[in-house]
């Protein structure tokens, strides 16, 4: 009976040694582990020269953090190339950034963005053209 009972303890006690759960880990992510999502939109497509034409960028990412980092674009005109680069800081919170460009000379144009964020940074980089921007005679 004794046997019984020492044999049933160890069983136990095994059991319960092989229940015991290590700590979780960190849940910080890598740098450059969440995918983020970059969208350019024209107000208007067909303007005629010296017209302004608004382009709103968003940068977004999944989850309740918005992206922040620096954005770079270059408007390209299709037949001669780069016409205007710059950049702007992008990072508040669920707002689009409005940038006013001007198209002095007829032709087809496109604006491109490109995110640059900090290398620690846990967001992806991402870029985003708008559709052709067509400046024609006036209309």
């Amino acid at each position: 009976m004794k046997k019984m009972a020492v044999a049933a303890a160890t069983t136990t006690i095994a059991a319960l040694g092989s229940l015991v759960v290590a700590p979780a880990a960190q849940a910080d992510p890598y740098p450059r582990s969440i995918d983020t999502e970059c969208v350019a939109v024209a107000a208007d497509t067909t303007v005629g020269p010296g017209d302004t034409v608004k382009i709103k960028f968003k940068w977004t990412a999944d989850g309740n953090i918005t992206p922040k980092g620096r954005v770079e674009y270059v408007v390209r005109r299709v037949r001669t190339g780069v016409v205007e680069t710059g950049s702007f800081w992008s990072g508040a919170a669920n707002k689009a950034q409005t940038k006013n460009f001007s198209f002095e000379r007829k032709g087809n144009y496109y604006v491109e963005f490109d995110t640059a964020a900090k290398s620690t940074s846990v967001f992806r980089n991402c870029s985003a053209s708008t559709a052709k921007i067509k400046v024609r005679n006036r209309f």
